[in-house]
């Protein structure tokens, strides 16, 4: 694993940065844990591999699992709110300042937060407090253009304003071409 990791670093050359996401294909007790570790060794920056970036100092990258959005129901499900300002220290309310966010962009890009999904909008707060350095969002779960894109825009304003800046969106399912040109036309409309 490390010589094919080394390989592909050869290839892609320094200023390419190289991600491991194996984690569901690797086979054994350990293979995932293997596989990212190796990977590392081998020259890749980072893995999705919580545990792995844990146990091994690996930098963890990437976004989280549809299942982590459906884990949340409702706003209700948020444990915490309260994100550290990155410059001042300062204590921001993500809910708080995503649904007003929420609220305010549904007019620009014309979603009623109503249609939008609560439990989407959590997983998204709730991975943003975990990653706010590192906020890159599945827009997909439900519905992108109804529910993700308002939802993602919502978060990414309130890191904003907490003194962050959101990383980008992963869509892997649909009319993908639709759906990225969906997704920079919102994000111009937003930037507006």
């Amino acid at each position: 694993m490390a010589t094919n990791a080394a390989r592909y670093r050869m290839v892609a050359g320094k200023n390419v940065s190289l991600l491991e996401f194996g984690l569901r294909r690797a086979q054994g007790p350990d293979g995932g844990l293997s596989a990212s570790k190796y990977s590392y060794i081998g020259g890749f920056d980072g893995t999705s591999n919580v545990l792995a970036g844990k146990m091994f100092h690996i930098p963890v990258k990437g976004t989280h699992a549809h299942s982590f959005v459906t884990s949340f129901s409702t706003l209700d499900d948020l444990h915490t709110v309260i994100l550290r300002h990155a410059e001042t220290q300062k204590q921001c309310n993500l809910l708080e300042l995503a649904v007003d966010w929420r609220r305010q962009l549904s007019a620009v890009i014309d979603v009623s937060p109503e249609e939008a999904s609560d439990g989407e909008l959590a997983a998204l707060i709730s991975y943003a407090q975990a990653f706010p350095s590192g906020f890159l969002a599945l827009v997909d779960t439900y519905d992108v253009k109804r529910s993700g894109l308002l939802n993602f825009c919502a978060v990414a304003l309130a890191l904003n304003d907490c003194g962050y800046k959101a990383v980008g969106i992963r869509i892997d399912s649909g009319d993908l071409a639709y759906l990225s040109v969906l997704a920079r036309d919102t994000f111009h409309q937003v930037a507006e």
